[in-house]
């Protein structure tokens, strides 16, 4: 397949025309839905990344690529981290890593820290198939100083508070023990304006990825979590969170990391969502909804795709 050709046909064929605006008369900001349905299954917890201009989605049955998130082709790489609601993808050097496998679920699993990486989209690349990785899952890496990064994360026996970096993704080397922040897995980790922050329901930040200290005790006055974290406009927005683990269709949004304001959403209520920016424009697919709330009992996925940008 010439990936080229088939970008420049479905951009000359696809038309964002935002008609399907969210009515937020007052906000500067607008959402618009650009697919229905994406070709790929409803579902939650997996990575859309923006990439030489183009969408793609990493999700547990494969990968998919577009220009503009309205027209999507399937890619012939094929999800080799495994269970993909445990680890994750991480683009580094010009390459997207599959740090570890991962097979089974927290009670029963295996893991292999195995490496691969992809240059051309097209097809994976052995780096190691066994390395030092450290076998953490929830702990979601982060690129900084040159170095692939990753924070605590759990092995279902333990959480961790320490960090680790490779400048391979293969050799990988403990920077720091017994952080400050604790023990703990799943936060996500942005670099904004210069500095590194740690978001989970709270907000750290650092210079140095080393020496940490908390500049927001508590983003929201619910728990959150299951949102997917983007900088965007000078802002960050955190997108899909769940609060008390019941969904809702906004997001957080902060131009600091220590005061946060709610914003709604013309999407449905869900988290676990896949974000990244495009060009100008936010883009959001999956996730899910139900579950814990007693009026929503069942879970309902999502395969819909939209964008967001200034009006």
């Amino acid at each position: 397949m010439n990936y080229a050709l088939t970008l420049c046909m479905l951009a000359c064929s696809a038309d964002i025309a935002f008609a399907q605006k969210g009515k937020q008369p007052d906000e500067p900001y607008e959402w618009v839905q650009l697919s229905t349905a994406a070709p790929y299954s409803q579902s939650y917890n997996f990575q859309i990344f923006s990439i030489r201009d183009t969408l793609w989605v990493f999700h547990s049955e494969g990968v998919w690529f577009s220009p503009d998130g309205t027209s999507w082709v399937r890619s012939p790489l094929s999800n080799i981290l495994g269970n993909n609601a445990f680890l994750d993808y991480v683009y580094f050097n010009d390459q997207v890593y599959a740090l570890g496998h991962f097979e089974g679920n927290i009670e029963h699993f295996r893991f292999t820290p195995s490496v691969y990486a992809t240059v051309d989209l097209k097809r994976w690349t052995l780096k190691a198939g066994v390395s030092n990785l450290p076998k953490r899952f929830f702990a979601h890496p982060f690129v900084f100083r040159d170095k692939v990064w990753i924070i605590g994360g759990t092995d279902a026996a333990h959480d961790y508070g320490d960090i680790w970096n490779s400048s391979d993704g293969v050799m990988w080397t403990r920077a720091a023990n017994a952080l400050p922040f604790a023990k703990r897995s799943g936060e996500h980790i942005i670099l904004f304006n210069g500095r590194l922050l740690m978001l989970a329901d709270d907000v750290w930040e650092s210079s140095d990825a080393i020496h940490w200290r908390q500049i927001c005790p508590k983003i929201a006055d619910e728990q959150i979590y299951g949102y997917s974290p983007v900088v965007f406009d000078g802002k960050i927005w955190l997108i899909g969170c769940s609060r008390n683990g019941k969904f809702a269709s906004e997001v957080l949004v902060s131009t600091d990391g220590v005061t946060w304001e709610s914003k709604r959403a013309p999407w449905s209520p869900r988290g676990g969502v896949a974000a990244c920016v495009l060009n100008d424009m936010i883009v959001m697919t999956g996730g899910k909804y139900g579950g814990i709330d007693p009026s929503n009992p069942e879970f309902v996925y999502n395969n819909d795709v939209w964008g967001m940008r200034k009006k």
